[in-house]
């Protein structure tokens, strides 16, 4: 404030050193308070002069040489006045018009600093204010704040403060309440006390009125910040129980008039989401919950408005009202995100009204302590929600390192106060910080507001000015200092870290040591192991969609596993007595152990279920082979009946076949000795055929010449022949001997030859169709004399009458035909009868063939039929068999499985029964391995027998 309060030629920047501050890291941090004036020399902008208070003096890391880098930077920097550029090294920076004001920690760090560096400085011892200078301090301030109250409301404002005051000396002179190494952060002080009354300032008058009890609920509204600030933060059940007992003797002491009953009276829990009327009055719908959404990006005016409209810092009636209108809030938040399957028991309850408390806050950061599974990140979510702020996480893979971190760090720093410039919450997880290097940043950030190296010079600028408009809308003067100091006032407004860590090991102690502004620039709300009340709400939340025999079931095996779960911690204890060997017993043990138990008891359920029906079906399979078997016997009898009459068929069918074989076998025979009559009377007449076509052979060409000597005449001759008057002698001997052989003897004159060639083409189709085969004896007789003549051939003709010519030739042919036909007509009528033999046997052959073709097809249809006959004989004889076989071994397996008929029938009960006691045995179960496993053998034991006689008694 003093800084702030310089004139306006004199800036002022705070820088906050830490364990992991280098040398590099604060010249980065003064460089982007400076700028380049003239040649080598440096100074702040505008030639104004610049203090650098550097708080937490003493908290670099002590080298091996017992030095401190920044610290000797700062040395060089207060003996010469400069430094070197650290990218050109023979370049000396010259630094002007800066001054150095510095302060220590005194609970951490290195106690000593370099004597050569504190020569420098004027070294002030500043010591806390005495109680009368606190009194005069708080006083005046609760004063102020309570003109607008009732005047008893006033009447408390040196009660309240003196009240404060002995308490806080009380707690410093409790053994309980000295800082050791499991308390490291039991360091009571003023920023403690400013705590308290910050929560005290935020009480409205109308709320407060004497009517309602005012003074009674102010009071209330001090023990409830009180709580908050101290009891919050210890360690166990036991130093909580010991501040409440210090808190309520203090009460008792400074406000006798008010009854003890009445302020102690518990809940005692206030909220600034809670109204007057009850909170939320029903669910939201998503489009409420959109516009809900909206509303928070609208950023910190908003969230102020929203409280002016009546939602300010009130006490609840009773948890059931707060539970009300977190149930409310817890729904809203599964609308517009995801579910979040929470359970709100009272503990956790209580710890959202506490998140919701500090971040509610300007500048107000949280570090929940608690093992894991106690519910802090789901909780913060729902705090943050309820407070209209959006939750930014970061997301760690194994890539993710210190830059990665820087930029997510960049990213945040922007949506919180530049674009969109709205409320959010930044958790991170102990798990998350896989470099301690984060905590550097995470250190300035608390102590400050801000994080001065986390921007280069000219990324800040960028950032400065986008936030111009809104500076000078805020009458923040335009200049680098101011928009700076706009920046990181918004940051403060809007930026709220939640730190979620472990309480096992070391590591949060040894964190706390090296940045110390994880427990000064932050309120810390213990996480406690959930009470029985918790731990059964959780179990019966997850436990409801179980099918059990009945709901007072669910309810005792709730009872029963918060029991086991409680039980474990007196043997961790016992445990680290004997074997000096850590056990932790944590909310997500118990959450595992649900878990597990679950998926336990449907797989076992599964597995019973799948015996018993394993085992029906075997009783259903030896039920079905009994009426098998009597189907079988049936079977058998009727199968044996057709096996009987088909042995009577083919019997029948053999007989038949005999008889039919025996006629078929004597027409065979009967047809072999046709068929051989048959051969012989072709073979016979294929011989005088043969001789007689060799002797024919012999006529045919005189045939075929007398054929050819009929195509050679034609019309035009036959007239040119007959027109002859007076023909010579030889071709009047060739008509005759034409006229001779159609059979005129006795007329054979040349008119009577004229006459028979009166009609050209009858003639000679008569010539054509002449008979050769059937002249008589006598013709020839006649014919032989005229054609031995020496003229009487078609060479000799030819010269005559070509007419002539062709007809003695015909003539000389038809008659050569004719003696040799003659001598071939007896083998011809040999032949013919041979033919005719042949005919007869081959037809009695073929009456006889077909005969025997019946017989044999008649035969073969019996013979079939006996075949199909037999076929079906085998076929039922088989099938008999085969039944006999399955009905010996149905009879077999009926009589063998009698005994497991009996077994099974007895399994099946047993099983049934099991579906009931497997609930306790899976319970049983699960307990083992979700806690005996970490225990040695003894310890084992003894934990079994407990649990098996709690699952007695359950």
């Amino acid at each position: 404030d003093y800084l702030r309060g310089l004139p306006d030629e004199i800036l002022s920047t705070t820088v906050n050193l830490n364990s992991y501050t280098d040398s590099r890291t604060l010249q980065a941090i003064i460089e982007n308070n400076i700028e380049k004036r003239t040649g080598h020399s440096y100074g702040p902008a505008g030639n104004k002069r610049i203090v650098f208070y550097i708080d937490d003096f003493n908290m670099p890391f002590v080298d091996k040489y017992e030095t401190q880098a920044p610290l000797e930077l700062l040395r060089q920097l207060v003996d010469y006045r400069s430094m070197f550029d650290r990218d050109r090294l023979d370049e000396r920076k010259q630094v002007v018009d800066v001054q150095y004001m510095a302060s220590m920690n005194p609970t951490a760090g290195s106690f000593n600093i370099s004597a050569r560096l504190q020569r420098h400085f004027t070294v002030i011892a500043c010591f806390p204010p005495d109680a009368e200078n606190i009194a005069r301090i708080y006083g005046s301030i609760l004063r102020h704040h309570l003109l607008p109250f009732d005047s008893a409301i006033q009447a408390l404002e040196g009660s309240l403060v003196q009240a404060t005051i002995d308490m806080f000396h009380t707690l410093r002179a409790s053994p309980a309440f000295l800082p050791s190494a499991k308390k490291f952060h039991y360091i009571f002080s003023l920023r403690d006390l400013s705590f308290i009354f910050q929560g005290v300032l935020q009480s409205k008058a109308a709320m407060y009125t004497q009517v309602s009890g005012g003074t009674t609920k102010f009071v209330r509204l001090w023990m409830h910040e009180a709580s908050r600030v101290i009891r919050d933060r210890l360690v166990d059940g036991a130093d909580a129980k010991a501040f409440d007992e210090i808190l309520a003797k203090t009460a008792k002491k400074f406000f006798p008039d008010e009854k003890p009953d009445a302020l102690l009276q518990t809940p005692n829990v206030m909220t600034s989401f809670v109204s007057e009327s009850g909170g939320n009055d029903r669910v939201m719908s998503p489009t409420q919950t959109q516009e809900k959404k909206e509303e928070r990006s609208q950023g910190t005016e908003r969230r102020n408005a929203w409280k002016l409209r009546g939602w300010v810092y009130l006490p609840i009636r009773d948890m059931d009202q707060l539970k009300q209108v977190l149930d409310e809030k817890l729904e809203e938040y599964s609308q517009a995100y995801v579910e979040m399957p929470l359970v709100l028991f009272d503990d956790a309850m209580e710890h959202v009204a506490r998140v919701c408390r500090i971040i509610d806050q300007p500048g107000g950061n949280a570090l929940l302590v608690g093992v894991g599974g106690s519910g802090k990140q789901s909780l913060s979510r729902l705090a943050a929600f309820i407070s209209k702020m959006e939750m930014f996480q970061i997301v760690v893979n194994q890539h993710y390192d210190r830059t990665a971190f820087k930029t997510d760090l960049q990213e945040l720093l922007n949506k919180a106060a530049v674009r969109p410039g709205t409320p959010h919450a930044f958790l991170l997880t102990d798990q998350q910080i896989v470099d301690e290097g984060f905590l550097v940043f995470i250190n300035d950030l608390l102590a400050s507001g801000n994080i001065p190296e986390l921007f280069t010079r000219e990324e800040l600028d960028t950032v400065l000015s986008s936030l111009r408009k809104q500076a000078k809308a805020a009458n923040v003067a335009d200049t680098r200092e101011g928009l700076t100091q706009f920046f990181t006032d918004k940051l403060r407004r809007n930026l709220h870290v939640i730190l979620c860590h472990s309480p096992v090991g070391e590591a949060l102690r040894v964190r706390a040591r090296k940045f110390p502004a994880i427990v000064s620039g932050t309120v810390m709300d213990q996480f406690h192991s959930w009470p029985r009340d918790a731990l059964v709400h959780v179990a019966l939340r997850f436990i409801r969609d179980l099918d059990l025999p009945s709901v007072e079931l669910h309810s005792a095996l709730a009872e029963h596993m918060a029991s086991v779960h409680l039980s474990v911690d007196p043997a961790n204890q016992r445990f680290y007595e004997v074997e000096r060997r850590h056990n932790y017993t944590t909310p997500k043990s118990f959450l595992e152990l649900i878990d597990f138990y679950k998926s336990f008891l449907v797989g076992k359920r599964l597995d019973i279920d799948k015996n018993i029906e394993r085992l029906r079906r075997g009783l259903g399979t030896l039920e079905e082979t009994r009426v098998k078997v009597e189907g079988l016997r049936e079977d058998l009898r009727e199968k044996m009946v057709k096996v009987d009459e088909q042995k009577a068929a083919v019997d029948l069918l053999i007989e038949q076949v005999a008889k039919a074989s025996a006629v078929a076998e004597e027409e065979s025979r009967i047809a072999n000795e046709e068929n051989e009559r048959a051969n012989e009377a072709a073979e016979e007449a294929s011989s005088i055929q043969k001789k007689a076509d060799e002797e024919l052979s012999e006529a045919l060409p005189a045939m075929e010449r007398a054929r050819e000597a009929v195509k050679c005449l034609t019309k035009p001759a036959i007239q040119e022949l007959k027109a002859l008057g007076k023909p010579p002698a030889e071709c009047m001997e060739v008509t005759k001997a034409v006229l001779i052989m159609r059979g005129e003897l006795k007329n054979t004159d040349w008119k009577a030859s004229q006459k028979m060639m009166n009609d050209p083409g009858k003639f000679l189709d008569q010539v054509r169709a002449f008979d050769a085969e059937n002249m008589t004896q006598e013709t020839v007789a006649l014919i032989e004399p005229i054609i031995s003549q020496p003229f009487f051939n078609f060479e000799v003709m030819k010269g005559k009458s070509l007419a002539a010519a062709y007809l003695a030739n015909w003539v000389v042919n038809i008659v050569a035909y004719n003696n040799i036909y003659r001598k071939v007509k007896p083998l011809m009528d040999a032949f013919a009868q041979a033919t005719e033999s042949r005919q007869k046997a081959e037809a009695a052959l073929a009456v006889v063939q077909e005969r025997v073709k019946e017989l044999n097809e008649r035969l073969a249809k019996l013979n079939a039929k006996m075949q199909d006959a037999d076929e079906e004989k085998g076929r039922v004889l088989a099938e008999a068999e085969e039944c006999q076989l399955k009905l010996d071994l149905a009879e077999r397996l009926v009589n063998g499985l009698a005994d497991e008929n009996t077994r099974w029938t007895a399994s099946v009960d047993q099983l049934e029964n099991s579906k009931v006691t497997v609930i306790g045995d899976a319970m049983l179960a699960s307990a083992f391995v979700s806690y005996v496993g970490a225990f040695t053998s003894p310890f084992r034991v003894s934990l079994i027998e407990v649990q098996l006689q709690r699952n007695k008694t359950s």
